[in-house]
């Protein structure tokens, strides 16, 4: 049995009626027949809002900058029901909890994360993905991307704009002014001098 069934979005499209019903006579029988059924969408997606989820998501979990991450294209897996498919053939769904895969930096291989640490939850429709995908669960994800995606990996650059900032020169400390000179012992200290003579004249003819 296939991992994934590739399809497209009027194939998917299609299934809603179907998968609909099918809820509809397992919901009048307690619920019991598709309990156990774990299907998911994949869809690989270079939209911009995806992208930037995505960012954010695989920075916060791995202690880095959100511009020290690059990301292409994501695979993300989103758990398949009728009012799922409905959603994406109209207003959207928001990326809250899925997981996607992405292509790791230097040879980590694909690597994988979910929307949970992203602040941002983007809204998709099927209009946001270029291939899709049908799978019983979401482990496959990363066969999917691997045979689906582009290849070109995620771009990390941790800390280079703060490691760039801690090696920058300094610029040197003010230098305070140099202390005034200390006058060599035994000079003793100049003071003005005040003239005897002068002052017997100026105290004479004050007294005539």
């Amino acid at each position: 049995m296939p991992r994934f069934i590739e399809i497209d979005a009027q194939r998917l499209e299609a299934l809603h009626a179907g998968l609909d019903l099918l809820e509809a006579v397992d919901r009048s029988e307690g619920g019991e027949a598709l309990k156990h059924l774990d299907l998911h969408i994949y869809g690989i997606s270079t939209d911009a809002q995806v992208l930037d989820a995505a960012r954010e998501a695989i920075a916060d979990n791995n202690d880095l900058a959100e511009e020290d991450v690059q990301v292409g294209e994501v695979a993300v897996s989103i758990p398949m029901g009728a009012d799922t498919i409905y959603a994406l053939m109209g207003s959207g769904i928001r990326l809250d909890r899925e997981d996607f895969a992405y292509m790791g930096a230097g040879g980590e291989g694909i690597r994988s994360s979910s929307f949970t640490f992203a602040h941002f939850k983007p809204t998709v429709t099927l209009n946001d993905f270029s291939k899709l995908a049908l799978a019983s669960s979401d482990s496959w994800i990363d066969d999917f991307l691997k045979k689906n995606g582009s290849g070109k990996p995620a771009v990390v650059t941790p800390n280079v704009h703060r490691t760039q900032e801690a090696t920058q020169p300094q610029a040197p400390a003010a230098q305070a002014p140099p202390p005034a000179p200390v006058p060599a012992a035994g000079v003793p200290k100049q003071t003005s001098k005040i003239d005897g003579r002068k002052l017997t004249s100026f105290l004479d003819d004050f007294l005539d």
